[in-house]
């Protein structure tokens, strides 16, 4: 198979909702939000307590903490990406060489792998605001606060569709680099 006019060996048939996923990144919010919601209405019928309200204070306190550490740690690592894939995309073979793998991706392409990363940075960071800001607002209270835990957990899940994405494009760059 070619793509970008660089030969990559892949098997199985190419899927139009991976694809779709792919294409849409902002669907991750409506996904996320659809996650949420199914989960919400399933402790509406089973009559349990919205989200994390009724969990130990401590447990939801290292919960949220944990979430923001996790989001910080990988938005920093994406940014990081970020900054190398620049690099690597914006590298020319020598004079006289054939010309790399990556130098045949047209403006587009380059463009769309590079808002697949910048994507993914906006909703780990709204996440740390977001964890951090429920674990103030809750406290040492013994019940949680559902709606700011609603939003992290839709924050939580789109970040983790974003991330999905994001090795994606790393894994494609990598497998046209080595082309």
């Amino acid at each position: 198979m070619s793509l970008y006019e660089v030969d990559i060996q892949r098997t199985g048939r190419r899927r139009t909702l991976w694809r779709w996923f792919l294409l849409h990144p902002s669907a991750d919010f409506a996904w996320a939000a659809l996650a949420v919601l199914i989960w919400l209405g399933i402790a509406l019928l089973a009559r349990q307590p919205l989200m994390l309200e009724a969990a130990d204070p401590g447990a939801r306190r290292t919960l949220f903490q944990t979430l923001a550490t996790l989001a910080g740690a990988t938005a920093g690592l994406t940014l990081t990406s970020v900054s190398m894939l620049i690099n690597v995309l914006g590298k020319k073979a020598a004079p006289g060489q054939r010309e790399l793998p990556l130098e045949k991706l047209s403006a587009a392409h380059r463009r769309q792998i590079g808002e697949v990363f910048l994507f993914a940075i906006p909703g780990l960071g709204l996440l740390v605001v977001a964890a951090l800001v429920t674990v103030v607002l809750e406290g040492d209270s013994v019940t949680g606060l559902w709606i700011p835990e609603v939003l992290v957990f839709v924050l939580a899940f789109a970040s983790i569709l974003a991330l999905l994405r994001v090795a994606w494009a790393l894994r494609r760059v990598l497998a046209i680099a080595t082309a």
